[in-house]
Parts: structure tokens; C-alpha cells; sequence
């Protein structure tokens, strides 16, 4: 089978559906339960948005070190950047909503809260929108540079195209690090706008990198069973198995260094965040967390033979995406629901909608452009690879 698509048929009507559906949930969860929704909005644009960005990140650090062996199936996180206007479109949704989510944009909070009123030469709604204006406008700009010079590529077969990518990836890489950490604090560490973490951009890396990560290889490894990347061998799958493995390894160690310091120093500024998480119920959520973004990927992916297995690299990256949602989910969901982990009914529509809007723009996005870069000078060095 030769369909240069990833979903089959009737598919991307169904994506849309699923939006829809998502929409119409977010909607009713602004009458019926207002906070929530818009909580599990930026849970699921965050998830998606961040996964966009870390794939430009990882085409960009390819870029940069002159990697020939993911030519082959570059257009895959090439398309996933296509979610980028979606995303931006769900934070001007989150704006709207701000004072619903975030404590420190009541200004009154602010006038009679100490920690706040220190705090608001930052974290006000008008540096905040400019922040977000800001980061958003950057990484769209980024984006369609970088994928205009390989869409070219593929027209004029000028080499000179590779090079300027790889100047773009790195005045990349130099923004993505700086907005990264603007977001990841903004968006997320802000919703308990007591507490901080100097580790906490680091960690927001390491569980979009490895989730940007697993998608990728996920997607290249479907696609390849669709017949498309019929020179994908078992060292391309090694290598990304070998990404997925040791970005897991990655994310652990912040998670584990997170906690590590924040508990023996015992600061109560910084141990309100897990005295909420530490419940019963956010701990169950937590230990699911650990046991899908890590141990079980980990324990798949240990052997060698077990990096090349298309099915076991399906299973543990299938892993690592709900461990990424189970991760946000502990970090925003407790400013919402408190010691309390219970889902909510508008929790897995409004997710699943967005998940629809990112296929479908995957989709067609990936349809647009020559499935394969034929003229990179470096596919010759992907289409042999041997690790």
C-alpha cells in the first residue's frame, strides 16, 4: 500500500468530528463547570503545542550537528509543527479565561497578597499576553522558515538551503531555549504563583522532548507500515528507540532531582506544590505517571533486539504519550480540583478534540509536501544508515 497519508479514508472527517465534539464539551463545561475547562484546555493545548515545538527542536538539533540519518523521515516532525497556529489560537483562549485559572491575575489577589505583590511586575495580564505574544509569533516564524528552505530543497535541489537551515537551527535553538522557559513558567509554574522551582523549565524539556520523541517514532514506524519509507531499517528504529530510552532516563532524573531538593530542604515556599500532590489520590496518579513515562518504556526498550521490534517500540512510546498526559495532569489539574484527583466528564472530550485537531493538521500537512526530501544532500547517508 502506497497512500502517502497516515489515516485511512473517511479518517480525517472523523478527526474533525472528534474537534467538534471537543469543542461542544469545552462549551458546555464553560456553563457547567467553568475552571475545569478551561484547566483540561490548557492541559491538552500545552501537551500538543509544547510536542509541536519540541519536534521543530529536534529537526533543529539534527540540523545543526549535520545528523544524515533521520533525512529519511524528516517530513514526520516536520508536519507535527503544523499544530503551531492551532496552539497559539487555544492560549488566546486561555487568556480570555486567565482570571478563571490564574490566582495572580486578580488584581485584588495581588493589592493584599505579599508574595503576589512582589511578583507583579511579571505576572500581570498585560506582560503575560505580550510574553505569550511573544514566544507563539517566534516559534510560527521559525517553523515556516525552516520547512520553507526544505520545501525549496525539494524544487531546486540547492545545497545552499541545507546550510541556511543550519544557521536558522541555530538562532533557533538559542530562542527555543529562552521562550521554552518563558512558556514552561507562564503557562504552567504559574498557576501556584507561590511556589517555584529553578528546575521547572528543564522539567517541562525533558517530558515534551521525550513525548515529541515517542510521537515521532510512532508516526515513522505507522507510516512505514502504510509503505511509505520503504528504506526505514532496523537501525533507523534502533536509534530512535535508543532517543526515546535515553530521554526517559532523562525526565526521570528531573523528576527524581525536582523532588530530591525540594524535600530535604524543606522550604515551605517550595514544598506547598507537593503537599498537595502528595494525597492519596494524586499519588496514585503520580506512581501511573512514573510507571508510563519511565519504568515501562525503560523495561521495553532495555534490549537491543528490543529497539528494532516495531511492536515493542509501538508499545513503549504508546506509553510514554499517556505518561505525558498523566504528567501535565499532576501539574495543572491540583490548582484546580485540590487534594481531590477525580476525573471530570469534560476532562477526555476536550483532550480527544484536540488530539483530533493535531491528527488532522498532521495529516494534511504531511500530504502537502514530496513524503521524502529526494534532493537533501544527506538522504544518500539516511537511506544507507547503519548504526
Amino acid at each position: 500500500m502506497n497512500s502517502r497519508r497516515l489515516l485511512p479514508p473517511g479518517a480525517r472527517a472523523a478527526c474533525a468530528a472528534l474537534a467538534v465534539l471537543g469543542a461542544a464539551a469545552f462549551l458546555a463545561g464553560l456553563k457547567l463547570a467553568p475552571h475545569r475547562a478551561l484547566a483540561v484546555l490548557l492541559l491538552g493545548n500545552t501537551y500538543f503545542l509544547m510536542l509541536a515545538i519540541t519536534a521543530l527542536a529536534f529537526i533543529a538539533i539534527q540540523n545543526l550537528v549535520g545528523a544524515g540519518w533521520p533525512v529519511l523521515f524528516r517530513r514526520v516532525p516536520e508536519a507535527m509543527t503544523a499544530y503551531l497556529p492551532a496552539g497559539a489560537l487555544g492560549m488566546l483562549v486561555v487568556l480570555l479565561g486567565s482570571h478563571s485559572l490564574y490566582h495572580w491575575a486578580h488584581h485584588a489577589a495581588a493589592v493584599h497578597d505579599p508574595i503576589l505583590h512582589a511578583k507583579a511586575g511579571y505576572l500581570n495580564l498585560p506582560f503575560w499576553s505580550l510574553r505569550a505574544v511573544v514566544i507563539l509569533t517566534l516559534w510560527w516564524v521559525f517553523s515556516r522558515a525552516i520547512l520553507r528552505n526544505s520545501r525549496l530543497q525539494d524544487a531546486d535541489g540547492d545545497v545552499e538551503r541545507t546550510h541556511k537551515n543550519k544557521r536558522l537551527s541555530a538562532a533557533f535553538m538559542v530562542v527555543f531555549g529562552l521562550t521554552f522557559t518563558f512558556a514552561s513558567v507562564d503557562w504552567v509554574m504559574s498557576l501556584e504563583p507561590h511556589w517555584y522551582s529553578t528546575m521547572f523549565p528543564w522539567y517541562m524539556f525533558g517530558g515534551a522532548f521525550v513525548n515529541a520523541l515517542a510521537v515521532i517514532t510512532m508516526l515513522t514506524v505507522l507510516l512505514h507500515r502504510r509503505g511509505l519509507f520503504p528504506q526505514l531499517n532496523e537501525h533507523h528504529r534502533h536509534d530512535l528507540g535508543k532517543y526515546v530510552f535515553g530521554f526517559g532516563v532523562f525526565w526521570a532524573y528531573l523528576w527524581f532531582c525536582q523532588f530530591l531538593l525540594i524535600w530535604y530542604a524543606n522550604i515551605p515556599e517550595e514544598t506547598a506544590y507537593y503537599a498537595v500532590r502528595s494525597s492519596p489520590s494524586w499519588m496514585t496518579v503520580q506512581t501511573l505517571s512514573l510507571l508510563a513515562n519511565f519504568l515501562v518504556p525503560s523495561a521495553l526498550l532495555l534490549r537491543i533486539a528490543s529497539k528494532k521490534d516495531d511492536r515493542i517500540l509501538l508499545a513503549a512510546c504508546a506509553s510514554v504519550c499517556v505518561g505525558r498526559g498523566l504528567d501535565l495532569f499532576v501539574m495543572i489539574m491540583p490548582s484546580v480540583s485540590g487534594a481531590s484527583a477525580r476525573p471530570h466528564w469534560v476532562d477526555l472530550p476536550v483532550f480527544l478534540g484536540l488530539a483530533g485537531v493535531f491528527i488532522y493538521l498532521f495529516d494534511r500537512a504531511f500530504t502537502a509536501a514530496a513524503a521524502v526530501p529526494e534532493k537533501d544532500p544527506y538522504l544518500v547517508e539516511s537511506l544507507h544508515h547503519h548504526g
